[in-house]
Parts: structure tokens; sequence; C-alpha cells
């Protein structure tokens, strides 16, 4: 059969605005050039005949919400062309010198707020970490950490790495150099996840509506005007002008890091702003748990890490994540949002990071294109999340329990198999040091 070409119709689906993003980008997800393009989680997209691609639904998605929020914030009803870019450009300068003032002289309790408010939302149980969030001046993020460009070790160090399979099953047998791809795709899905889900931290401020209205009236929609033209920006350049800005010293926004040498780990982070440094600790909860999905050797996790964790793709995370984290987020059971069991989702996180790669991808794909197995798999593990708090009296407290019990996860599917030992074991290690333990 010949194949069907793509028609003359835009690809990304503007729906009625008259609002573009950047050709560049456009071109790079047509042509499948983005940092995320083509990985094993994206199911395959035939839409009206048309063969798309799923980053482009993703992108089409997300650039009309951008707009929307733009829109809402500020009162325009049209945002295309030169001359309302530049007046967005000054409305974001003015929003800027504005919150920068008042949250000057109120440092202290909104550091406190922020924490308050994604401890409550994310259900972060008393006691399972410290936080040490701090609202900083232009140019004060080290940005020591951060990687312009991915390391890649050399094939002899990957093959001594990662080619250790075990030969009782030579089906299975993959290269070493596969091996460690599954394994970058791996991390780079679940970072997305990890942005998505932070990303939607911007508009947590909306919670505290009182609280912010105390401190000064207007400061609640300065937020949103600030927030939603950053996110506008990054769809309105070039990607190579968003990681030159990106990665200017003078203009970065926020940052987060682990210290697991603290008893609980404390979770730090700097942000210029208010909803920037929700953002940071969103995304550093989310990352606790997401570590999951990395091998238990420090040696390959240092190699997968430095592989991906780089600026720029950390913009096509922050661009396409929150759809990707939205989708995923909507096949949780509705269960897991009660107020007393947020705190599943963390585990439930954890347990589907630490899936060994096939499973992972499938169960990902079926998620991502809306297939009941994949809904029907995460419930399984919620189900046997609760039974096992339940056998252990974790209800109230997620405390240590004897890591001897040893047990099996069935999820009613031989369509997956069970979880690869080497990818479970170092969730325990991580949890119990946060004095969270994970049911096995």
């Amino acid at each position: 059969m010949a194949k069907i070409k793509r028609d003359t119709k835009e690809a990304i689906d503007y729906g009625q605005g008259r609002e573009r993003m950047n050709p560049d980008l456009e071109n790079k997800l047509k042509s499948q050039k983005t940092t995320l393009s083509k990985n094993p989680a994206f199911p395959d997209v035939d839409k009206n005949g048309v063969p798309d691609n799923f980053e482009e639904l993703v992108a089409s998605k997300r650039f009309k919400d951008v707009v929307q929020k733009v829109k809402h914030y500020t009162g325009m009803e049209d945002i295309s062309g030169q001359n309302a870019f530049s007046q967005l450009q000054r409305a974001l300068m003015g929003a800027v010198q504005k919150v920068m003032q008042i949250e000057s002289q109120n440092k202290e309790y909104l550091e406190n707020l922020a924490v308050d408010l994604v401890v409550k939302e994310m259900g972060i149980p008393e006691g399972a970490f410290q936080f040490d969030a701090k609202l900083v001046g232009m140019g004060g993020i080290d940005q020591s950490r951060f990687q312009q460009k991915g390391e890649e070790p050399e094939e002899e160090e990957v093959e001594a790495q990662f080619g250790q399979e075990a030969e009782e099953d030579l089906e299975d047998f993959m290269s070493a150099m596969e091996k460690f791809d599954l394994e970058k795709s791996k991390r780079r899905f679940i970072n997305a996840l990890i942005q998505g889900s932070s990303k939607k931290g911007h508009y947590m401020f909306e919670l505290v509506r009182n609280e912010l209205n105390r401190i000064d009236p207007e400061l609640l929609n300065l937020y949103g005007v600030l927030m939603s033209i950053n996110d506008l920006i990054y769809w309105m350049m070039p990607d190579e002008a968003v990681q030159m800005m990106a990665g200017n010293p003078s203009s970065m926004a926020g940052k987060e890091e682990i210290d697991d040498t603290t008893d609980p780990p404390t979770i730090k982070v700097r942000g210029l702003f208010f909803p920037v440094l929700i953002h940071e600790l969103v995304k550093g909860v989310m990352e606790v748990f997401g570590t999951q999905g990395l091998p238990d050797d420090p040696k390959s996790q240092e190699m997968i890490m430095g592989s991906t964790d780089t600026l720029p793709n950390e913009i096509w995370d922050l661009r396409l994540g929150p759809v990707i984290w939205e989708k995923f987020s909507q096949a949780y059971p509705s269960e897991v949002f009660e107020d007393d069991k947020k705190h599943i989702q963390h585990y439930l996180f954890a347990r589907f990071s630490a899936l060994n790669t096939k499973q992972f991808f499938e169960v990902a794909k079926q998620i991502l294109s809306g297939d009941p197995k994949g809904e029907k798999f995460l419930k399984d593990m919620v189900n046997d999340i609760v039974s096992d708090l339940k056998k252990r009296d974790l209800d109230d407290s997620l405390g240590s329990y004897d890591d001897d019990d040893d047990g099996d996860y069935d999820y009613g599917s031989d369509d997956y198999g069970g979880d690869d030992d080497d990818d479970d074991d170092g969730l325990d290690d991580l949890l119990s040091g946060l004095g969270i333990s994970r049911p096995k």
C-alpha cells in the first residue's frame, strides 16, 4: 500500500486562534527532532488519515493552553504579531519589578507559605522531608550543576557497565548500547513527567488567594501575568535562543537539589518568585520518587543522568511535559486524589518508575493512548499498595517495616510479567532513608 502523504493543512492544531509558535519549533516537532522525539513511551498517531506524531498533538494542546492563560491574566484578546509580543514583554518586566518589590517585604512568610502549600497539596507525610526554600535576587541561582550538553560515555564504558546480561535468557539479550539507550529514554520520559507535574505548580498560587490578597490585592494577578508570559516565551523564540536565555546566570529563575546526607533528606530550592519556589518544591518531591527509574548501580545512574539531565532536554520537558503529565495523572484511580490518600500517588509514581524498561514503555504507551489496560495496570498497583499499607498499619504513619517480609506483585496480566528485582531494590533503600517504607 502506498504511504499516505501528509496533507497541506497545518500539523499543529491552533484551533481558531491567530497565535502561532515559532517556526523553528514547528519544524522540529514536524521532523521529530525535539529531544523527546520518538521516545518508546509515545504511541503511534494517525488522525483522520494524516500521519501526525505524538509530539505535535501534545504541542498543539499545550500551546493553546498557554495562550489561553496569557489572555486570561493580561486581558488581551489577541496576542499575535510583533506589536502584541512587545506589549507582553513590557507587561512582563512591569510585573517582575512590582513582584520583587512586594516579595522583598514578605520573604519569610512567602517561603513558609510555599512549603506549607506543597506539603498539603501533595499529601507529604509529616517528617518525610526537610525543606530549605529561599527567595533570592536576580543572579542568585547557583548554576554550577546545570549541563548545557550531555556527556556520552565511550562505547567500551557502556559495554562494561550494561553488558552484564545473564546468559540463560539469550532470547531477551540486548546489546549494551541498546540497553543503555532504553534506560536513557526511560529517564527522559520520567523527567518529562517530573517537569510536567512541577510546571503545574506555576499556578498553585491560586490556591492561596486569600493569603496573597492580604499581602497585596494585585499580587495574584501579577503572578499570573509573570508566569503565563514566561511560559509563552518558551514557544515564541527559536530553540537556541531559549537555551541561551535559560543558560544565562542573570535570568536563571529557580533550582532544586536533594541533600540525602541529612535525616530526613532535605529538599533545597531557590527561586526568584513565589510561584517558581512552588515549582521547584514540587519538582524536588517528584524527583525523589522518579529517581527509582534509574538502575541501582551508582555508576550506571551517573552515566544515564550525565547523558540525559541537560538544559536543552529540560526546556523540551517544560514545553511538552505538562500535557504528558496531565494524560498520565488522568489515568490514576480517583481514590488517590482524596485528601487522606494523596500520599499513595508517590508510591504509585515510584513503583511505576521502577518497572523494567519493557513493562515501563508498554504501560506508558497504553496510558498515553487511552488504552483501558493502562488504567487497569495502575489501578491494580494502587490496590496492592493500599493492601500492603493496611497490613503494615501504615495508613496514618509511613514508618518502616520488616524488609524481610517479601512479597510478589501480580497485576492480573500476563502481558508484562513480574518486576525485575534489580528495578525494585533501590526504592526500598531510598525510601527507608526518608522514614518511608515502600510495600514489597
